[in-house]
């Protein structure tokens, strides 16, 4: 334990000290966080190995669960009614016809490629299907995105790539009851249980945070709380509906992120800054420790073992799994062509994918190592490539739709987007 603690802690460390360094050298943390889980990992150093110890997707999952809470409840604290009302026609279609559109086309390439059974290939598309809250706030936060994006077209990626994660939970429920069970059965019991987890999360977190915001904006006005005390709220918030939820038998992600919306919609601006920032420090945290951990599982002789149709497969997910279907789908709002072709590239796989993939051993099927491996590589690829063309595709836009500002300013778009 005292390893892991030493190469996690020293790994934040040098990364936030050398943050602006990375930042001007388009360095992703993300990727030197899954180049340090390589290094100390069992196919080089051998320093830690999650697999003989308490098995190789028992950390994966629990610490990519937490990493999650914080990623989009970090997110939702961002968000504003503003946000909610002008975009929520364009989110919505992502959150429906966008996501059944990306799972069913990945689990095709899946069956196509790879040759995995339909229940199997279901499987594997369900875990592909959320984008990643902590990949698509890295590319739509910051300096350069605020300065040449427009707010309604980072708010929309944000707020789906938080929302879906736990909305993801149902298409995998029943992909692995169907791949398990026969069909009745399967869906009799996906009912059950995917209507259990959700009403829960949608029961218990807008109360859980809405509640937590009172009881904050009480303590402040009868000077209870301490000033140091107020930005660890959203942390608290945000991990207590993720274990309450899921111990009430819900999807704890979901909960924590509809907590956290909760929390950002009761609290006044004064208070949901320090609360925001607190809570992005711990989300940057969390995203070392997942992709770190990540690195250290990574099943490299299952892609060797994959070959070519592996490879395949990681470019199908990269090209037909969201740009044509969102493309398609955002075509009956007023997103303009620039931000629809933004928005139908930008829709990475992360520590979401990761969790899933990690979530799916538990149905013990024949072919769960062809799927961890197709899905971790798919993974990485998405990293990788939306990691570096994240920069050029935003100057870019900003160049075609005339929406740069001045250092220091940020955007604004009052009407459709370009």
């Amino acid at each position: 334990m005292d390893t892991v603690l030493v190469l996690f802690a020293a790994t934040v460390l040098v990364l936030g000290l050398a943050s602006r360094l990375l930042k001007r050298h388009a360095l992703s943390p993300v990727l030197l966080a899954v180049a340090v889980g390589v290094l100390v990992g069992p196919d080089v150093l051998g320093w830690l190995d999650p697999a003989a110890t308490i098995g190789r997707t028992r950390l994966l999952e629990e610490v990519a669960r937490v990493a999650l809470a914080l990623g989009v409840a970090d997110i939702a604290l961002q968000v504003t009614r503003d946000d909610l009302r002008r975009n929520g026609r364009r989110i919505a279609l992502l959150l429906t016809v966008v996501m059944v559109g990306m799972w069913l086309v990945t689990a095709a390439g899946a069956g196509l490629l790879l040759g995995l059974p339909l229940a199997v290939a279901l499987l594997l598309g369900a875990a592909l299907t959320p984008t990643d809250p902590v990949v698509a706030s890295a590319l739509t936060s910051g300096a350069l995105p605020s300065r040449m994006l427009p707010r309604r077209l980072r708010r929309s990626l944000q707020v789906e790539s938080a929302a879906n994660d736990g909305l993801a939970l149902p298409f995998v429920l029943l992909a692995g009851l169907l791949a398990t069970e026969p069909a009745g059965t399967a869906l009799t019991h996906w009912l059950a249980e995917a209507g259990r987890e959700l009403g829960i999360a949608i029961a218990i977190g807008p109360l859980l945070g809405w509640a937590a915001a009172r009881l904050a904006r009480l303590a402040e006005e009868d000077e209870l709380i301490a000033g140091s005390y107020v930005p660890l709220l959203g942390v608290a918030t945000a991990l207590l509906a993720l274990a309450l939820v899921h111990l009430l038998g819900g999807s704890g992600v979901l909960g924590a992120f509809l907590a956290a919306l909760a929390v950002s919609l009761a609290l006044p601006d004064t208070l949901r800054t320090p609360v925001g920032e607190t809570l992005s420090a711990a989300s940057r945290v969390g995203v070392v420790a997942v992709f770190g951990v990540f690195g250290t599982v990574l099943p490299f002789s299952g892609w060797v073992a994959l070959g070519v149709p592996g490879v395949l497969f990681a470019a199908w997910v990269l090209l037909l799994r969201r740009p044509p279907v969102a493309w398609a789908a955002l075509a009956v709002t007023d997103t303009g062509a620039r931000s629809r072709t933004f928005l139908a590239w930008f829709g990475p796989l992360g520590v979401a994918g990761i969790y899933y993939l990690a979530y799916a051993e538990r149905y013990r099927l024949p072919e769960y190592e062809q799927v961890f491996a197709a899905g971790t590589l798919a993974v990485c690829a998405s990293v990788l490539v939306h990691t570096l063309t994240s920069t050029p595709a935003v100057e870019l836009y900003a160049r075609r739709s005339g929406t740069e500002r001045p250092e220091g300013e940020t955007v604004e778009v009052p009407g459709p987007l370009p």
